[in-house]
């Protein structure tokens, strides 16, 4: 079963000290913005993200989880409005239950 992030999913960019929970795109498109598919909270604002897998998935475990928590290498594009869009690295997390993956499994702001 292939699996992507959704809105909720707890994604951690490279160099962040912390992830958050992706949240739902306004839909906003215009000339110079070409809209996202998220948005990533962050001190700044919500940031305008794209998701795109690029690794296989890993066991994670956390110390204060109680369910099977999985990981995966992903590419996150911070989308420009004007200006070129910038890209990081990062990951993404989730958990299976029963066998089927679900995407929707982080409740609060840095809950792993």
């Amino acid at each position: 079963m292939t699996t992507s992030p959704k809105i909720g999913n707890f994604v951690k960019p490279d160099g962040w000290k912390t992830g958050k929970n992706l949240i739902e795109s306004d839909g906003y498109k215009d000339s110079s913005f070409p809209g996202c598919e998220f948005r990533l909270p962050s001190t700044g604002g919500n940031l305008a993200v794209n998701i795109k897998i690029t690794g296989r998935k890993r066991f994670f475990s956390h110390f204060f989880s109680k369910t099977s928590v999985y990981r995966r290498r992903v590419k996150i594009e911070f989308v420009g409005d004007g200006e070129p869009s910038t890209f990081s690295g990062g990951w993404w997390y989730y958990k299976i239950d029963n066998n089927l993956e679900s995407t929707n499994d982080h409740n609060g702001e840095g809950d792993i």
